[in-house]
């Protein structure tokens, strides 16, 4: 019989032991559960976080210990509508990102971050619980999420650079495109302001001087060149002009274009055209005939402004200054760069650039002489929604090809046919959403012999898919037939195009590398991502062209780029194999190198040719290093292989003021000569709001500028007069606004570098004024504006005040049917406030304790009435006496202003 005991006896010690275990595991999840994170309050700090020059949110809260930045988790991926769901208590987030497919799920407990197809290990170190937040290091985040992130401390801005193109950039992609249908967007509650320019205005100015000493063999020799922008408006008209200057020629040359541009399409009357210039215009891309080509001509266009000649590519092309260099980027991508000595004409063009289906984020980085750096972004959307349905438009353009618009020396023939007029119109009807016919005529020169040609087509889209079907005959019965699609899967973007020739002769056909003209033309083109095994963000681009011409002669042109970011660093190395008949293989590599954040930048190239010669054809490096805010260095050197090897070494230090950039550099060749350079960069414009000349030394010609004036409207008449006062300081909100403009002691500010022709939201930021009870009198607007001018805009002041009081319920009863009965406080109850002249002004609705507030009301006679409907659903009737009260300067808190209701006396 002991046996039974001494087996109850072991069960009980194993169940004692299990449920102590059982506790002290429990003990240990509650106590983990219970860790959280705390910073001092100094390591605390608010900052802005903006998108590609678009403020997301003011009030962007992160942790600094001045080593590393912790971002919270939630607030940046709800911002960026990254549908991620964060739970601190848990320590877990879980979700996805720029599509269904990229999951993300992340476990504070065994330090993970699992995504599609990898997952990642984090320290414990790099990822904080926070009461409100998981606090993610920004080093982590870059590691997890394909942006680039650079913290600002001068202006408290967090600036985020997308890799790849986000959902929230398209879709104001899209609803950008859409403002260009009408003055107003769906849903917009902004008021749009387009100012009414006179028919003549000062203009803005850029000016770039470099001035050069030369030593070659032992001769010394001057140079002084310049760039100067004029742009402003002429006779009605918006007006560029650049003179580009050389002192070793006796006149300058000078570019100019005149014209209009309004995103409501309401120029020339009944043409209802988008844009129309004369001067230097660009003739489009017509497709299987002419390539984009510029010259002194004409053109006239109704389609949506910034809208792709041909879907497939893209030429971008723009004045570049003296000593100015160039950067492009796609989708994050460094694609290219140039510098002034590249055209060697002023300008800077990045020709037939691939893009792919989707939204094309082209970002141009130029960096100046003495330290500038300008952005530009330009905005394609690659969809099949490119025709209005039951709508048409049209473009036409003549043109010199090649020949600046006023040319004082002979300008040197690139091509056979610079020099030839040329002609090309196009117009396009949508018959659907998804399918459109276009058509088109051109008569240009080719090969010193006028051709003239006629093209219709077709677009559409068929699951996913952008499909064009063109036809193209010339004046000898040649016959060009072509196709492309474009398509999207995933996060890859697929192309392919397919053209036949039959004694078709024209610019495209003859744009080969095979001799003679072409037959066929096949190609094929991906880009997309590849899988992040740790490695980080790698973009990749991949095509094949395989061309025949008419004698047979065949070629096939293997290209593949890759990119990747090693922090800071962006890396680009890519590829071009030229395969042809019975020849040997040619093949060259290209490193590209820039950096994109921080105080130290680079900018590199190296050339290498590869087969049938290995050589090290070319080696270009550039640094940049900003010592303070306005004050930097330069080092460049440059090797250049060949027959004729060289070797060039350049250092100089450059100091940007608040007027004006100056810079010096010196530099020397491995064959002994030197050059000592000084540069000098300014520009200015016509300030309205004080009538001065403002001058600055960042560029802004060809943009536009706001003159501000910010006042306290003591006669609350909406304008500025004498007994009105001028506010120093004040600042001011919108997306794409400078964050450190405010206003100087005489109440103006002069905004510049905006965008023209977008609509740019501006408005007071009531944080700003030193009085907490002033607020600006008017709402924020959209305004668009033409380059080259200044809107004068007032923002008005006033004072307001407070008022507050209680709801009282109350039931009537007793001897006298008057007395009170019953009284509580009444909470949920809707108040009106109501001006002198019966109009609503605000509402709110009482607490618990039947307590209601007005804040910043504006001075003048009001009054607070109880909603007469609720009331009446309630059973309810307004008593009492209503009081009108005075909000004003000696009195502008008003407080007791009682309200009572009264049960209604049943029938």
């Amino acid at each position: 019989m002991l046996w039974p005991i001494k087996i109850i006896r072991l069960s009980i010690v194993l169940l004692v032991v299990l449920l102590f275990f059982e506790a002290k595991v429990n003990a240990g999840t509650i106590a983990e559960k219970e860790i959280w994170s705390e910073r001092p309050d100094d390591e605390l700090y608010v900052f802005g976080l903006e998108l590609d020059r678009f403020t997301l949110t003011d009030g962007f809260i992160i942790y600094f210990d001045g080593k590393e930045a912790f971002l919270p988790l939630a607030g940046i991926t709800q911002v960026l509508e990254f549908p991620i769901d964060v739970n601190p208590i848990e320590g877990t987030a879980k979700g996805w990102f720029l599509n269904e497919d990229r999951i993300f799920d992340l476990d504070l407990k065994t330090g993970t971050v699992k995504f599609k197809d990898r997952s990642l290990l984090f320290s414990p170190d790099q990822v904080e619980r926070h009461s409100d937040d998981l606090y993610v290091s920004l080093t982590e985040l870059e590691k997890w999420f394909p942006f680039i992130l650079e913290i600002r401390f001068n202006d408290l801005q967090i600036g985020v650079r997308a890799l790849e193109p986000f959902p929230l950039q398209e879709r104001i992609a899209r609803e950008a495109r859409r403002s260009q249908i009408g003055s107003t967007v769906e849903g917009d509650e902004l008021d749009l302001f387009i100012p009414d320019n006179n028919w003549f205005e000062l203009p803005f100015v850029d000016v770039s001087i470099d001035a050069s000493g030369r030593n070659t063999d032992n001769v010394l020799d001057g140079q002084v060149r310049q760039t100067t922008t004029v742009v402003g408006i002429i006779g009605g008209l918006d007006a560029d002009a650049t003179f580009i200057a050389n002192s070793a020629e006796v006149l300058p040359n000078l570019r100019l274009q005149l014209g209009r541009r309004s995103i409501n399409g309401d120029l020339l009357g009944p043409l209802n055209a988008r844009e129309f210039s004369l001067g230097d215009v660009s003739t489009p891309d017509l497709p299987l005939v002419a390539d984009n080509t510029v010259g002194r001509g004409i053109s006239l266009s109704s389609y949506d402004l910034n809208r792709l000649e041909q879907t497939n590519r893209v030429t971008l092309r723009g004045e570049l200054a003296v000593g100015w260099e160039v950067e492009v980027y796609r989708n994050g991508e460094l694609i290219d760069f140039q510098t002034d000595s590249n055209g060697g004409d002023g300008r800077y063009e990045f020709s037939n650039i691939p893009t792919v289906a989707g939204l094309n984020e082209f970002r141009l980085v130029f960096y100046g002489p003495q330290g500038q750096i300008r952005e530009k972004n330009e905005r394609y959307f690659v969809t099949s929604e490119l025709a209005e349905p039951k709508k048409g438009a049209f473009r036409v353009a003549i043109n010199q090809a090649n020949r600046d618009l006023i040319s004082f020396t002979d300008q040197a023939n690139s091509r056979e046919d610079d020099g030839e007029n040329r002609l090309i119109a196009q117009a396009e009807y949508g018959v659907t959403e998804t399918l459109s016919v276009n058509g088109g005529i051109a008569s240009l020169s080719l090969e010193g012999d006028r051709r003239n040609y006629l093209s219709v087509g077709a677009q559409t889209s068929l699951f996913g898919a952008l499909g064009h079907l063109d036809l193209s005959i010339d004046d000898t019965g040649g016959v060009a037939l072509g196709g492309r699609t474009q398509t999207q899967i995933g996060s890859w973007s697929l192309s392919a195009e397919q053209n036949w020739y039959q004694g078709f002769h024209s610019e495209q056909s003859d744009n080969s590398s095979v001799s003679g003209h072409l037959l066929s033309k096949t190609s094929a083109r991906i880009n997309g991502h590849l899988p992040d095994y740790g490695l980080g963000h790698q973009p990749l681009s991949a095509s094949v062209t395989h061309e025949i011409s008419e004698d047979r002669e065949w070629e096939t042109q293997l290209f593949g780029r890759l990119s990747t970011v090693v922090r800071p660093f962006n890396f680009a190395l890519s590829s071009t194999a030229r395969i042809k008949e019975e020849q040997p293989v040619e093949a060259d590599a290209r490193l590209l190198i820039s950096t994109l954040l921080g105080d130290f930048r680079l900018r590199g190239e190296a050339g290498y040719g590869v087969t049938p010669v290995a050589e090290l054809e070319r080696v270009s490096l550039s640094a940049d290093w900003h010592i303070e805010e306005d004050f930097g260095a330069r080092v460049n050197f440059t090797h250049t292989g060949g027959d004729h090897s060289l070797n060039m070494v350049s250092a100089g230090l450059n100091r940007q003021f608040e007027k004006f950039a100056l810079g010096v550099n010196l530099e020397a060749d491995s064959e002994g000569d030197y050059n000592a350079r000084l540069g000098l960069s300014f520009s200015f414009g016509h300030d309205p709001g004080n009538n001065s000349i403002a001058v600055k030394g960042k560029p802004f010609a060809r943009q536009s500028a706001v003159s501000a004036q910010v006042f306290l409207d003591r006669d609350n008449d909406g304008a500025y007069g004498p007994n009105d006062s001028l506010i120093p300081n004040a600042g001011f909100s919108g997306l794409a606004l400078p964050r450190n403009v405010t206003t100087s002691e005489d109440g103006t500010a002069f905004i510049s570098g905006l965008e023209p022709y977008k609509a740019i939201e501006i408005g007071l930021n009531n944080a700003t004024l030193e009085d907490p009870f002033w607020v600006s009198s008017k709402q924020p607007v959209k305004v668009v504006m033409r380059p080259g001018t200044t809107t004068l805009m007032q923002f008005p002041v006033i004072e307001t005040g407070e008022v507050d009081g209680l709801v009282l319920l109350r039931e009537l009863g007793g001897e006298n049917k008057d007395d009170i009965v019953k009284e509580k406080m009444g909470s949920g109850m809707r108040i009106y406030l109501v001006g002198s002249d019966g109009e609503r002004v605000a509402e709110t609705v009482s607490a618990y304790d039947g307590f209601f507030f007005f804040d910043r009301i504006p001075y003048g006679e009001y009054k607070v009435v109880l909603d007469s409907e609720q009331l009446d659903e309630l059973g309810y009737e307004a008593g009492g006496i209503l009081r009108e009260f005075e909000i004003g300067g000696e009195e502008p808190f008003i407080s007791a202003q009682d309200l009572s209701a009264i049960v209604k006396e049943k029938k």
